[in-house]
């Protein structure tokens, strides 16, 4: 399914966020390619598009980091007294797509 975004948008970029499917999508261009996975931390509910460090994107309210290749949870959340939550165990992981600019210059992303 081609989502309509221009892939011009990754020359001043290098992530974005889409709605694909009814779900906000997390894209992020690397050397080798597009990654894309649903942009919702697992933990409570969080955007992930706040922060992408190298392959990795962190939940901007309890630091919770995910693999963008994976969707797996690769830290925990960080839980402290001012920012108040509840954490019992790892979720699973993050939906993954595969992303790719189309032929005629679209963010093409699918189901795997």
């Amino acid at each position: 399914m081609k989502v309509r975004v221009l892939a011009k948008v990754f020359e001043e970029r290098d992530h974005i966020l889409v709605w694909f499917k009814g779900r906000p999508i997390l894209v992020v261009k690397r050397p080798e390619g597009l990654y894309a996975m649903d942009a919702v931390c697992a933990h409570m509910g969080c955007a992930l598009l706040t922060e992408v460090d190298g392959y990795y994107a962190v939940c901007p309210a309890h630091k919770a980091k995910y693999d963008i290749r994976t969707g797996e949870m690769v830290e925990r959340p960080v839980v402290r007294p001012e920012v108040p939550c509840e954490f019992e165990d790892v979720r699973p992981p993050l939906r993954t797509y595969k992303a790719r600019i189309s032929d005629d210059g679209f963010l093409d992303i699918s189901d795997f």
